[in-house]
């Protein structure tokens, strides 16, 4: 079946801080998502970006390159932008917001010949990294729970915006709160209303750095949207991307996974629930 007959379309970024991972890396993580999905009688096509990465490539190489390949799925593959849900974890969920801006408000260091086609039917954040430069206090609190530190971030923050806009020039000046890199304390503001989709799920773990950043984006959104429009899934005791973690550590899980059959529905319930909610809101 071609994606275009799809009855949904998932296009996703990973994670891994801009500097590391592919989306082979997303294998048993998307497939277990896919299956969730069929098995409650929705067909389903999953894109998945293999973006460049920092150092070697600077931003926003990784925003242009999103951006052609969305529209590549519009335009070329014939894909009704309703139909796509644009999801990303961690710096893919960043990517993914960064993506969502610039439909609405084009990056001017970001060139193409065609219009912005429209935004998704919805969109799906898994521990996103929402502000490379805040650091809220659950940077401090959950310091010891979570898998991620501030001083590594603040390393990947750096080899990913080092350089830019160097290589652009006058008049690209470089604005940490750019509404395209910033999205706690943007500048220019961001219109939600207007960049985000019909529908927007997020998650985060309670033990996880990023918590409150998350929580604190979900209720800025909240204050614009309406509230059915946007919810927030917290995982009580969780760690920063627990679904994609859990896939590749959990050696046992993933071997009964791969082992079975499609329906088995065995395995990775944190990444089926996924699937299941992706169903729920395209039905609602």
């Amino acid at each position: 079946m071609p994606p275009s007959s799809a009855d949904v379309t998932i296009f996703y970024l990973h994670g891994g801080g801009y500097f590391t991972l592919q989306p082979a890396h997303y294998l048993v993580l998307l497939l277990r998502i896919a299956e969730a999905i069929l098995d409650r009688g929705v067909t389903v096509s999953i894109f998945a970006l293999d973006y460049a990465l920092s150092p070697e490539r600077k931003y926003p190489t990784q925003l242009a390159e999103a951006v052609a390949a969305y529209e590549y799925i519009v335009n070329e593959v014939k894909v009704r932008p309703g139909k796509i849900i644009v999801a990303g974890d961690s710096a893919g969920g960043h990517l993914a917001l960064s993506l969502l801006v610039h439909l609405d408000k084009p990056n001017p260091a970001i060139s193409s010949a065609r219009m912005a086609p429209p935004k998704p039917g919805g969109l799906v954040l898994i521990s996103p990294w929402l502000s490379l430069y805040h650091e809220p206090p659950s940077f401090v609190s959950n310091a010891r729970t979570d898998i991620l530190s501030a001083t590594f971030l603040r390393r990947l923050r750096a080899q990913f915006l080092d350089g830019y806009p160097k290589s652009l020039g006058s008049p690209h000046d470089f604005n940490k709160n750019s509404c395209h890199l910033e999205f706690l304390d943007p500048d220019p503001s961001i219109d939600w209303v207007s960049v985000l989709p019909p529908w927007v799920w997020a998650c985060a773990g309670s033990d996880e750095i990023f918590f409150d950043s998350i929580k604190t984006w979900i209720a800025t959104v909240q204050k614009e949207l309406p509230e059915e429009r946007v919810t927030l899934d917290v995982g009580a005791g969780r760690e920063h991307d627990w679904q994609f973690a859990e896939t590749m550590v959990d050696k046992s899980q993933k071997k009964t996974f791969l082992e079975g059959k499609v329906g088995d529905g065995k395995a990775f319930e944190e990444a089926a629930k996924i699937g299941r909610m992706i169903v729920e809101k395209i039905r609602s």
